[in-house]
């Protein structure tokens, strides 16, 4: 008779789980991008209308949407798809994957979100610093890939704003460097930066703080990450519309190959000041409308995505091998 042996289950290594949770930070939102893009492309169409000084500009999202169609078809629509999957990966695999980390630096005891049951919830205050770090490392790391597809997407037959003729990703990539030089590709991270770390602030602690309070009467589950995604993405785009709309703007603008400084805006103060003298302050909320229909589903689908492959990763981890 064979006796039976026990076998216990592997215990993955705090290195194994982290570097899982890195790869799952990048891929969870490169898969939400390619459902979202279209609005992405409609929001950066609305944002460049007007700073031509047009007052015939188009800024109800379903009548540029209808225009992209009419004019560039389908594929107007998916303009910047590549880059923007490579920049939802490299600015978020440091975004997401940092959060867990810093916060466990900053909260003694803390591990994940499934953690706090034992520890307590961090204060708000520790949520908000740790999701602005994590907003600007990232935006750091990825604003050569957001600058492309900034540009790429603004671009096309119905674009009412200034926009650059490239042939492609790499084209884009190239002709940035030889015309503006290789810090050229950090055109408008100041913005940028500031941009994340309000939006990250926002988004990482809303979503934490929801999912957190669900944890204590819900087990882990798709409901749980969706409707804490829906959330975070409400406040984020209340939060971040007006300098998402400033930083598309300066990282569309033409560059003056003498200065190499933009020819429309100087910094970001000045693009407020400018836009709301020529255009009313309602004008920073620009394409408000599309960033929530792209940001609300997207932050769902990379939220329930990311909690997907963790539990998926932690499930077949601790099964008998």
């Amino acid at each position: 008779m064979q006796a039976n042996t026990f076998r216990s289950p592997k215990i993955p290594s705090v290195s194994s789980s982290r570097l899982h949770n890195f790869a799952f930070a990048g891929l969870a939102p490169s898969l939400s991008i390619v459902i979202t893009s279209p609005v992405d492309v409609v929001k950066a169409r609305m944002q460049t209308t007007g700073e031509s000084g047009s007052k015939n500009c188009e800024v109800c999202m379903f009548r540029v949407l209808r225009n992209i169609i009419r004019v560039e078809g389908i594929s107007g629509l998916y303009r910047g798809l590549g880059i923007s999957m490579v920049r939802e990966a490299s600015l978020n695999v440091l975004r997401l994957g940092l959060y867990d980390p810093i916060m466990a630096r900053m909260h003694p005891g803390y591990k994940d979100m499934k953690s706090s049951k034992e520890t307590g919830l961090p204060p708000l205050y520790k949520r908000l610093i740790c999701g602005s770090i994590c907003g600007i490392i990232g935006s750091l790391f990825a604003n050569p890939t957001e600058l492309i597809k900034c540009r790429l997407q603004c671009a096309g037959a119905t674009a009412s704003g200034h926009s650059y003729r490239y042939g492609g990703a790499f084209d884009a990539f190239r002709k940035i460097i030889k015309s503006e030089g290789v810090l050229g590709l950090w055109n408008g991270a100041g913005v940028f930066a500031m941009r994340n770390a309000l939006g990250s602030a926002a988004n990482l602690s809303t979503f934490s703080a929801l999912k957190e309070y669900a944890l204590h009467y819900h087990e882990d589950s798709i409901m749980v990450d969706t409707l804490s995604g829906l959330g975070s993405g409400f406040i984020t785009s209340c939060v971040m519309c007006p300098l998402d709309m400033i930083k598309t703007r300066m990282q569309n603008q033409p560059i003056d190959p003498v200065t190499g400084r933009g020819k429309l805006y100087r910094s970001a103060d000045h693009a407020i000041l400018k836009i709301v003298r020529n255009e009313g302050v309602l004008a920073l909320w620009k394409g408000f409308s599309s960033l929530f229909v792209r940001t609300g589903p997207h932050y769902v689908l990379t939220f329930t995505i990311y909690g997907l492959l963790q539990r998926w990763t932690t499930n077949s981890t601790f099964s008998d091998v």
